[in-house]
């Protein structure tokens, strides 16, 4: 059985950075890490244990929430050349992203990704070669490796697992940080912004100050005050005014 330092010493980073680049997520991901690293006992030490880790981790990915949306992660320092390749593959599907993260970090081969998935290894050759162009396969193969280095679990994160194992409290690790996914506006969003902000014009321009002017002409007429004359005076006046055009 691993011992639960030395586990998170040889694939913590691994365990992290697959699980970001499959969700996107960093409190997914510290889920994800928690999980699969808390369950340790169940990672037999011999030379499939990295395999098991993986699998658990593809598992465990599927359980918790993704951020489609996201194209980009912040707090994790590249190149301009690096970061554009991170890119392209993060605006790939989940299922690309985890299948490509795999191979080219993980180093597994297409019938181990395709065991892991429960898809065939036919399946997994294709979505490499038909869902990632050439130039990015290439430049997948030149500097994944690097980019993953940079994807990195917290020390704090790390220490907690351990922390917890050993003291036997399993709560989760709850942490908000400022590092979040960044989100892309699709173009969908941006036409419904568009049209929030004509409706919010027009309404600045018209409607709001006709209601304006509706609401101080009944205010103006609320204030107005009429000289009330007694009915008794009132016929007196009409009575005279009669007896006077006899007269």
């Amino acid at each position: 059985m691993y011992d639960i330092t030395k586990l998170i010493d040889d694939y913590g980073d691994d365990v992290f950075a697959l699980a970001l680049i499959v969700t996107k997520d960093f409190n997914s991901a510290k889920e994800v890490f928690v999980r699969a690293i808390s369950d340790y006992y169940e990672i037999p030490k011999h030379d499939g244990a990295y395999f098991e880790l993986i699998s658990k981790v593809y598992t465990l990915c599927q359980e918790v929430d993704s951020n489609e949306i996201a194209s980009t992660l912040t707090g994790i320092e590249l190149d301009p050349k690096r970061q554009a390749v991170l890119e392209q593959l993060l605006v790939k599907r989940e299922t690309v992203r985890a299948v490509a993260h795999m191979y080219y970090a993980n180093e597994l081969s297409t019938d181990e990704i395709a065991t892991i998935t429960g898809k065939s290894e036919k399946y997994i050759s294709g979505l490499l070669t038909e869902e990632l162009s050439e130039d990015l396969r290439a430049r997948l193969d030149d500097c994944y490796m690097d980019i993953c280095a940079k994807i990195t679990a917290e020390n704090s994160l790390k220490a907690y697992v351990i922390r917890s194992v050993y003291s036997g409290d399993k709560r989760m690790f709850e942490v908000r940080e400022e590092a979040v996914p960044v989100h892309t506006w699709k173009t969908s969003h941006k036409i419904i912004v568009i049209i929030v902000a004509i409706i919010a014009t027009l309404a600045a321009m018209y409607i709001i100050p006709v209601l304006q002017k509706y609401g101080e002409m009944r205010e103006s007429e609320a204030g107005l005050s009429y000289e009330e004359v007694g009915t008794d005076e009132s016929f007196y006046y009409t009575y005279e005014a009669e007896t006077a055009d006899n007269g």
